[in-house]
């Protein structure tokens, strides 16, 4: 994407615009992201045998360093072993973390909580170019079936960053006597396997911080260089609501307003908490409400044709590289080529603390709605010149 331009390149000595010739423009300095470089470190390695509880852990401070764009959290499983027929819970191996929460200097969460599964649904459909976490080399997937060990491993990103073409939404990040933290809690055995091995495997979680260095003032040839990301102090949030349905007509209303927003999804589930039937019970025609005006009425298998077709994700249901069951996205990231997350933030939604948004149609059986926000609170200019 093109960076944000705020002024014009100085013009050639002799300039026929009707400006003196004498008198120079103003040089624009590097953009950041030229001036910083890339810059990731570990900050955390604990691990912990599942059990019949479930575990907290931290919260652990996120190393000072320049200028956070997000979190690498590695999770394996290993050393289950044992004789029984193991089989999974259908939101595993994610739900192995039952919450993740990332937090700011003064206590606010900005990820979170949400559980390992939403982080995933977050990684694969928001547009942060992380593509779908099972289709990434460092995916395990779980060793199911007769004496198997329960065994599984996967990577997800703790995001922060907006843009990686601007920094936009990366923070500041060099007081180590205020840091950033985030916590993690894994979930008790019964919520990741419906039959567990004899002996559970150990979880090692694993993290890096992602950041970017601080820029000097100038590069090597006295060049001035923007020394931090445009609208400094832009923070996007991931939060999670969940809403009760009645079998029928229902208009559950977005809570999450106030700010701009990148992405919605919604995960329906029955009574039981599955999304097996999600496909079938979800609406066959619904509608989004904007205030008073009607964002969309559409087909559901429409809506996951377009989910498709921005994503690329073109697999089976509940495969690597395809649509997930009782989930559906409504993005606002995809107006530069079409695709999610490649965008110049012109389609973004935005909304005030008295905004009316809501969904609207006819739900199969009663169940819950959890609704993930993706938004962006500005600090500053941050749309495409």
């Amino acid at each position: 994407m093109p960076a944000t331009i705020t002024s014009h390149p100085a013009q050639a000595q002799g300039s026929t615009d009707g400006r003196d010739p004498k008198k120079k423009a103003a040089v624009m300095p590097q953009p950041f992201t030229r001036a910083a470089r890339e810059h990731q470190e570990p900050m955390l390695d604990v691990s912990q045998q599942l059990g019949a509880s479930s575990v907290a852990m931290g919260p652990f401070d996120v190393p000072a360093y320049g200028y956070m764009r997000g979190i690498f959290l590695w999770i394996s499983a290993t050393n289950g072993s044992g004789t029984a027929t193991v089989a999974m819970k259908e939101d595993a191996p994610w739900n192995v973390i039952s919450e993740i929460a990332l937090i700011d200097v003064n206590g606010a969460n900005i990820d979170g909580p949400v559980n390992g599964y939403d982080m995933y649904l977050d990684n694969k459909w928001f547009g942060r170019n992380m593509g779908d976490p099972k289709l990434n080399s460092m995916y395990v997937p779980p060793v199911t079936g007769a004496n198997a060990s329960g065994n599984f491993g996967f990577l997800l990103y703790i995001p922060v960053e907006i843009s990686g073409r601007d920094g936009l939404g990366s923070l500041p990040n060099a007081n180590a006597a205020s840091t950033y933290k985030v916590r993690i809690t894994l979930a008790p055995d019964s919520e990741v396997y419906a039959t567990p091995p004899t002996v559970r495997p150990i979880v090692r979680v694993r993290a890096w911080l992602d950041a970017w260095t601080q820029p000097n003032a100038t590069d090597l040839r006295g060049n001035a260089n923007a020394t931090q990301p445009p609208a400094m102090g832009t923070t996007q949030y991931l939060s999670k609501t969940s809403k009760t349905i009645s079998a029928g007509f229902q208009q559950p209303r977005l809570d999450r307003v106030g700010s701009y927003i990148r992405n919605v999804l919604f995960i329906y589930r029955d009574a039981n908490g599955s999304r097996a039937n999600g496909q079938t019970n979800f609406p066959s025609d619904v509608s989004m409400f904007w205030d008073s005006k009607n964002l969309f009425t559409r087909h559901k298998d429409l809506w996951q044709s377009q989910m498709a077709r921005r994503s690329g994700y073109n697999a089976g249901l509940e495969q690597a590289g395809g649509l997930d069951r009782g989930v559906f996205l409504e993005d606002f990231t995809h107006e530069f080529d079409g695709r999610l997350g490649n965008e110049l933030r012109d389609g973004w939604l935005g909304t005030v603390q008295s905004t009316r948004l809501e969904l609207s149609g006819t739900f199969g059986t009663a169940g819950t709605l959890t609704i993930l926000t993706n938004d962006v609170s500005p600090a500053g200019p941050i749309f495409m010149e």
